[in-house]
């Protein structure tokens, strides 16, 4: 079996899914070609109007640049056409936009090809996210237009469906293989106690009030995420700090895989702001288990300083991350078996690339919202 992984190279969550993933192929014998540029050469649909009114020297350059887009996909599609499958890496909501692909086209050059998405989380257990995307709300930056359901990608693959909502009736396809971050990058270095504060959000200021002045009555040393980093530079941060403080309620926070698996412990002012780590998705009305490197400290200033004081005592790195790999292994690991399930599916055919087809739109997904609420 050969598999082509679409990612690019942006600072972002495209590089780790992707490189993790092909750790993870190679480990249950997938052969694979990793393409930094299989995202930006993906077909796109015109837009209407586009280039309306430009001068010559606007056309021209649009001309070029179509020409280039020509060229990318065409070169895009014979590494295709030499694979058995194909897995896009991207994330909800913008892996549902109708303009993210030319579907029509794609699907057309290479009808054979199952297409697999891989996200951080999964949509079909985001019932807020359902109806945001299908109501094309403008305040969560869902722009206008048919978007799609899971009835874009034959299969899905993501790091947990674990939110806190349960997946919804219909969208039981897909696979939690979770995350291979086995890297040279992310590793236990000697270091001092220090914590982490992550990038600023204008509405959870007070939130980040308390966890500065804990540090300064505790005394703890703290450094704050500011602007741009690459990949490289973040994660030699990550190495360097034993604590992290969360800023805002995540969607699923790959840093907090990322710094525990440095040694590092996660502190939260709310359980729920960590709600992709509890251990299973909790009842309606209850909270979700989070594993012991996480400390909740219920936003209280003199809790978090006690907790802050205890972990000047009692940290230890090596004890973070066997922590780490014992509570959530598919988080560190990833989860090998369920991939080979994956591959054995698409090797059967039961997996396949009219699978798509039978999987539930946007609009059956919001009804399914509805018919739970």
């Amino acid at each position: 079996m050969r598999v082509a992984i679409l990612a690019n190279r942006a600072n972002s969550f495209y590089r780790p899914l992707a490189e993790g993933l092909e750790r993870m192929f190679k480990v249950i014998g997938v052969d694979t070609i990793l393409l930094y540029d299989g995202l930006t050469a993906l077909p796109r649909r015109p837009v209407a109007g586009a280039g309306a009114g430009a001068n010559w020297k606007g056309k021209l350059f649009r001309v070029a640049q179509e020409c280039g887009s020509w060229l990318n996909y065409r070169k895009l599609l014979g590494q295709l056409r030499t694979v058995d499958f194909a897995v896009i890496v991207g994330h909800m909501p913008r892996a549902y936009f109708d303009h993210l692909i030319d579907d029509h086209r794609l699907r057309r050059d290479v009808p054979h090809l199952p297409i697999i998405l891989y996200d951080l989380v999964y949509l079909g257990s985001r019932a807020d996210w359902v109806k945001w995307v299908h109501g094309c709300v403008a305040s969560r930056g869902i722009t206008k237009g048919n978007h799609w359901g899971l009835n874009r990608y034959d299969h899905h693959l993501c790091i947990t469906e674990v939110s806190a909502y349960p997946v919804l009736p219909g969208a039981e396809h897909f696979s939690r293989i979770g995350i291979n971050l086995i890297d040279q990058s992310l590793a236990i270095e000697p270091r001092e106690i220090c914590a982490l504060i992550d990038f600023e959000h204008p509405n959870h200021l007070p939130e980040r009030a308390i966890q500065i002045q804990a540090c300064l009555e505790a005394c703890i040393p703290f450094k704050v995420l500011h602007g741009s980093y690459s990949m490289a530079e973040i994660r030699k941060i990550y190495r360097s700090c034993s604590l992290y403080f969360i800023a805002h309620c995540e969607s699923f926070g790959l840093p907090i895989c990322e710094v525990q698996a440095c040694g590092g412990v996660i502190l939260t002012p709310y359980a729920n702001w960590c709600h992709a780590h509890f251990f299973e998705t909790p009842e309606p009305g209850h909270s979700g288990q989070l594993p012991e490197n996480f400390i909740v400290y219920n936003n209280d200033k003199q809790q978090l300083v006690s907790e802050l004081n205890r972990l000047k005592r009692d940290y230890n790195a090596d004890t973070a991350l066997g922590n780490f790999k014992r509570d959530q292994p598919h988080l560190y690991r990833g989860n090998l078996g369920e991939l080979a399930r994956v591959v054995a599916g698409i090797r059967d055919g039961t997996i396949h690339s009219t699978s798509h087809q039978h999987h539930p739109t946007l609009q059956q997904l919001s009804d399914a919202v509805d018919a739970r609420t």
